[in-house]
């Protein structure tokens, strides 16, 4: 079965003529007639009746036609959208983010995509690190745009920017503090953080860990812009990326706190599709 013939098939029932099909195909007529020989022994019928000024379907090439023309008409939408997506005029980018990056980091970098590339639609899944590393490797999502995954040997990551946990209060409160946070008095400090289950939050403790400092916070919050609320209105004080915080006061101190990279990541043996190379292309510009 060569698909060129049924191609060249409709377009001769439709001219009624070999030459007239070949004029628009760019083939010589007896290319064309070649091959409508070539599909009749095929199909072990005629399909043409050959006239003086052209070509009639008979009954067998009636039906056949009717048959055929929906599936050309099929492939010539695929073949054509098939261009679209090449173009990036048509196409969906399905994207994985994490709740803080969606709120802090990527509204900026995705409107200058989205300016770049109206035509092409935009999915975007949000949850923990953890999840969005399973949507990746289950093909639910083409790219992550979060922190730096656990399984860097599955994953291509690139850094965009890089976060600087900071102690955080408002500046009310920051003057009923002491002028800077030590591993001596940092236990009599109201501390706030993200709840246990978060990577951050295990990032942080691992990293204080490794300066004898554990922490036992009076406020544990799930939701990243919560913890920042509470700090602003002085009920504690918080750790927070440097980068993200906005009318926070940020406290001097002699403990080192964990930094973490920002970027996005995607799989090494899986092929991008043209969005998602078009965003990768974007971002790193």
């Amino acid at each position: 079965m060569n698909l060129n013939h049924y191609q060249v098939f409709v377009t001769v029932a439709e001219k009624g003529n070999f030459s007239k099909a070949g004029q628009e195909l760019f083939l010589s007529q007896p290319a064309v007639s070649q091959m409508m020989s070539q599909l009749e022994q095929e199909l072990g019928c005629r399909l043409f009746v050959r006239q003086s000024r052209g070509v009639v379907l008979t009954v067998e090439g009636q039906e056949f036609y009717h048959q055929v023309k929906t599936g050309v008409q099929a492939l010539e939408q695929a073949n054509q959208r098939m261009q679209e997506m090449k173009l990036l005029e048509w196409g969906v980018l399905r994207l994985g983010v994490s709740d803080t990056i969606s709120r802090y980091v990527l509204p900026k970098r995705l409107k200058k995509f989205s300016n770049r590339y109206p035509r092409l639609r935009i999915s975007i899944r949000n949850g923990t690190s953890s999840e969005l590393e399973h949507m990746l490797l289950s093909g639910e999502v083409d790219l992550v745009f979060g922190f730096m995954p656990q399984h860097l040997e599955e994953v291509e990551f690139c850094t965009l920017m890089t976060l600087h946990e900071v102690f955080v209060t408002s500046r009310e409160y920051a003057r009923e503090l002491p002028e800077l946070l030590t591993a001596q008095n940092i236990h009599q400090i109201k501390i706030m953080m993200l709840d246990r289950k978060s990577q951050t939050r295990k990032q942080i403790d691992a990293h204080l860990l490794l300066q004898n400092i554990s922490l036992n916070p009076e406020v544990e919050l799930a939701n990243y812009e919560l913890l920042a609320e509470f700090a602003k209105e002085g009920l504690g004080v918080a750790i927070l990326a440097r980068e993200l915080i906005e009318d926070l006061h940020v406290l001097r101190s002699n403990i080192d706190l964990p930094t973490r990279d920002v970027g996005f990541y995607y799989q090494r043996k899986i092929p991008l599709s043209h969005a998602a190379k078009a965003f990768v292309e974007t971002m790193i510009q």
